[in-house]
């Protein structure tokens, strides 16, 4: 502000003392009114809720001009007096809200909550301008409204609907109903981003109004692209949050149009509107609700929580199972190894037994045979000798006929020695072969194949063929199968 005589406190180049009072400033009109307007526009918010009784209306060019006076007032001559501008897009908005031929005039006399901008003009001086008008409607009004909606969806069936719904598996998607710039909607948010953060959870905004003439088409709007989401990309729980502010603003939470789509919500809905004293139709309808914001998220986050431990405990059972079952199986595969060793080895000692004996009979025949052949090499000398003192025509004869003897004798010998050790030679190669069939390697290799399930157990019947894949061991390999045709051939 300039002073009065500007040049000559300049000239001096000192403040007045404090004892000196300060003189009065002398300002032209405009100036005046251009220095009020200046400090009214910065010492109230650009908007404000302003409660009021509207006193009279009256037409101004195309809008209205309102006389609001302060409620609940003992004394009108002394009561708080304002007159606002309603522009005639503000009336044409509350035509849209109310779907009806909207008078203006028949807000005389009621309650009303009204957004105003501080506005200031050089002749007509101080003239907020409404940019919202929320009426209020009286206590048993806006009862007579909650119990008619109740009323209806007590008679549709629908209004226990959400109790109904069992709590969420798991919480991956959080929706969220909330006012745009709302302190409850920031501490949900706060939540939900750590939550996001970690891996947990995402957040889906639904903005919408809580408060003024399109309040409730907002919400109607909001729950509508919820309920889209929910059934097309998904959500798990939806949060209805507002947060703080007058009892008034609750009244766009009575009607049946919102409530009936909460009611019939695809997933559960928590409500979380800020009043715990005030209980709304949308409280009553929505699957759990909670006094505040910070209450509802930390109700998703108590979820969250639960459904964790639950799959901890089962995780922990599972594995608990699980190593139990394979130290069964691992036990048994031990058993049935040292079984299958233990037979073998049984049947390799029977076969080895078997050659010894056929061994040892080789033996004895061929000492049999070694004996026969002494004996009559003996038998040959003595008849020799006993024939050197005859005529040698007939010892010549006889001993031509001895040689014979004793040709075929060793060619007989010959014979059956190679014949006995053929037959101990096929004993072997057959009790080779044996053993050699007997091996689980000896059977893949003439063809067999070894059909194993998924727990490694061999499968002897059809019936234990299931869905699950299936091992053929092969004498190359193994490989990975599964049961394509459910055909069943027998025999």
């Amino acid at each position: 502000m300039n002073l009065h005589e500007p040049d000559r406190l300049a000239c001096m180049g000192t403040e007045p003392p404090e004892s000196e009072p300060r003189p009065i400033p002398r300002w032209g009109l405009r100036q005046f009114t251009a220095e009020a307007g200046r400090v009214i526009r910065s010492g109230l918010p650009e908007e404000v809720w302003v409660e009021a009784i509207i006193l009279a209306v009256s037409g101004a060019g195309s809008g209205y001009t309102l006389d609001l006076i302060e409620p609940h007032s003992l004394n009108p001559s002394t009561s708080a007096r304002l007159r606002v501008f309603v522009p005639p897009t503000v009336v044409e908005q509350m035509r849209q809200a109310t779907g009806e031929d909207f008078d203006v005039s028949s807000l005389r006399g009621s309650g009303a909550w009204v957004r105003i901008t501080p506005s200031f003009h050089p002749s007509r001086h101080l003239q907020p301008i409404v940019s919202d008008l929320e009426l209020l409607p009286t206590g048993s009004g806006l009862e007579q409204v909650r119990d008619g909606a109740r009323l209806r969806l007590i008679e549709d069936g629908v209004l226990c609907r959400q109790r109904q719904l069992p709590a969420p598996a798991d919480i991956l998607r959080v929706g969220v109903v909330h006012p745009e710039r709302s302190a409850g909607y920031a501490d949900v948010l706060s939540e939900l981003g750590r939550l996001e953060r970690v891996g947990i959870a995402t957040a889906v905004s639904f903005p919408a109004s809580f408060e003024g003439s399109g309040a409730r088409k907002s919400l109607c709007a909001a729950l509508k692209q919820a309920g889209e989401v929910a059934q097309g990309e998904g959500l798990d729980v939806l949060l209805l949050v507002r947060g703080g502010g007058h009892a008034a603003g609750l009244a766009s939470l009575v009607f049946e149009d919102v409530a009936r789509l909460i009611c019939t919500f695809p997933v559960p809905v928590i409500t979380g509107l800020g009043h715990a004293t005030d209980r709304t139709l949308l409280d009553e309808v929505a699957w759990k609700s909670t006094d505040t914001p910070s209450k509802a998220i930390r109700l998703v986050q108590d979820l969250i929580r639960d459904r964790a431990e639950q799959v901890m405990i089962a995780y922990r059972t599972i594995r608990k199972a699980v190593k139990s079952s394979i130290e069964q199986q691992a036990q048994l595969l031990q058993d049935r190894r040292e079984r299958i060793l233990r037979d073998a080895a049984a049947c390799l000692h029977q076969h080895e037994y078997r050659i010894d004996s056929a061994r040892q009979t080789a033996t004895t025949c061929q000492h049999f045979l070694q004996t026969r052949l002494d004996e009559s090499q003996q038998d040959l000398e003595r008849l020799i000798r006993e024939l050197t003192g005859t005529r040698s025509g007939l010892f010549l004869a006889v001993l031509k006929c001895e040689n014979r003897e004793l040709e075929r004798l060793r060619c007989e010998i010959t014979c059956l020695l190679q014949q006995a050790l053929d037959r101990v030679g096929l004993a072997l190669e057959g009790t080779h072969r044996e053993i050699r069939a007997l091996s689980i390697e000896g059977t893949l290799a003439r063809g067999f194949a070894l059909v194993l399930d998924h727990n490694r157990h061999p499968v002897r019947h059809v019936a234990q063929i299931g869905g699950a894949p299936l091992t053929l061991s092969l004498a190359d390999g193994a490989v990975q199968v599964r049961r394509a045709d459910p055909t069943t051939f027998t025999k």
